[in-house]
Parts: C-alpha cells; sequence; structure tokens
C-alpha cells in the first residue's frame, strides 16, 4: 500500500504544493519517502466545519450503525498487517512483536466500544416518572441521560504510534459517543498515520458515515 502524504478531510485526500515534511528512520536518523503535506488554517477550518456540519446527523444515528463503524475501522486497521507494522517500526524504532500487540490492542479498542455501543449502558440512562395527581402540585417527568457533544480533536502520542494516535482510544471513545474526530497526526510517524487514517475512512465509506465524521 503505497504512501502518498496526503491530508485526509472530510473523506477526501488533499495533497498540498510547497513545502512538506518527512519522517525520520529511528534506527538511521535517515529521511522516509514521502514528503507529507503539511496543513493550512484554511484546511483546519475545512475540517472543522465538515466535522460542525457532520455532528447533527452522526450524533442521531442508531447505536448499532455506530457499533457497525467502529466494527468496520478494527477490520480495516487489521488488514494492514505487517504493512502497518514495518512503517511503525521505521519510524518510531519499536520492535514489531511490540507493535503487533499495539496493533491488536487499537482494533480490540474499536471493537470494545462496538460491545458498549449496543449495551447502551454507556448512557445512564435515569427516567424519574411523573405522577400527575401529587398534591400540591403534580410531579413532572424527569429525563436524564449522556449525549455527545459535538467535534473533538486529538492529538496523537509519540510513544503510541497506534494505540494513542490516530484511531487510538481518544478516536475510538469520541466516535463511540457520537463526535466527529479531527485528527492532528504526530509528525514523528506521519506514515503510519496515513495507513490508519486510510483505514478509518474506508471504514466510513463502506458503513455509510458522513463525510466529515472524520478528518
Amino acid at each position: 500500500m503505497a504512501l502518498t502524504g496526503e491530508l485526509f478531510i472530510a473523506s477526501k485526500r488533499v495533497k498540498r504544493d510547497g513545502e512538506g515534511f518527512r519522517a525520520i528512520a529511528a534506527a538511521t536518523g535517515q529521511e522516509i519517502e514521502p514528503s507529507f503535506s503539511l496543513a493550512t488554517p484554511q484546511d483546519v477550518d475545512a475540517a472543522v466545519a465538515a466535522a460542525e456540519a457532520a455532528f447533527p446527523i452522526y450524533s442521531q444515528l442508531p447505536r448499532e450503525k455506530r457499533a457497525e463503524f467502529l466494527d468496520a475501522i478494527a477490520d480495516e486497521i487489521d488488514a494492514l498487517g505487517d504493512t502497518l507494522t514495518e512503517r511503525a517500526h521505521a519510524e518510531s524504532g519499536l520492535p514489531a512483536a511490540r507493535l503487533n500487540g499495539e496493533r491488536g490492542r487499537t482494533s480490540g479498542q474499536m471493537r470494545l466500544f462496538a460491545r458498549e455501543l449496543r449495551l447502551g449502558e454507556y448512557l445512564r440512562a435515569r427516567i424519574d416518572h411523573a405522577i400527575p395527581d401529587r398534591a400540591p402540585a403534580p410531579k413532572p417527568d424527569l429525563r436524564l441521560r449522556l449525549v455527545p457533544l459535538g467535534p473533538v480533536t486529538v492529538f496523537g502520542a509519540s510513544n503510541f504510534p497506534l494505540a494513542f494516535s490516530v484511531g487510538g482510544g481518544d478516536t475510538a471513545s469520541a466516535l463511540a459517543a457520537g463526535c466527529p474526530v479531527v485528527v492532528k497526526g504526530h509528525s514523528a510517524h506521519p506514515g503510519t498515520a496515513e495507513l490508519v487514517a486510510g483505514a478509518i475512512t474506508r471504514a466510513a465509506e463502506k458503513t455509510g458515515m458522513p463525510a466529515g465524521v472524520f478528518s
């Protein structure tokens, strides 16, 4: 799977001409191809605007639909296999065995949140039923549950290129809650970030998610 160095904005790949940057091989200190685009302020605005537009749609999807999306992300990450491990190893210097375990943790987090979505216990729903004939005044029906707040920004960590990065636990929990996500990937492992971003974008397309659900 060839890397392009493109940005992902609302399910579309965007290539910026001009100044870019390259990953540094942890073992040699040499630059690794390709050159990665630097996002402009306008790109950030576009990603956030798309996330805001997606929020009213995504947040109201049935829990099962969001769970299917998370499961699809997990499947796509697993399908990257050695391609993901090898790139993450080159950029981070972490051993392959550690990265394979972290890849399993990353997809496992997605599946964990998918299961929680299906159970629905995370909503913490509480219903205090009305008593219309209560004296001296009727008691209203009161209902309480957790709701999604809006678009979320995730900043990738340097020391966990998979589990706390583009498709890590922060992204998984936000998507599970019904919040679109805009990720700022860590510059130490941009190739790894592109591979995972591609996996999330493919999963979004396969499951019919609104375009701005992930950038």
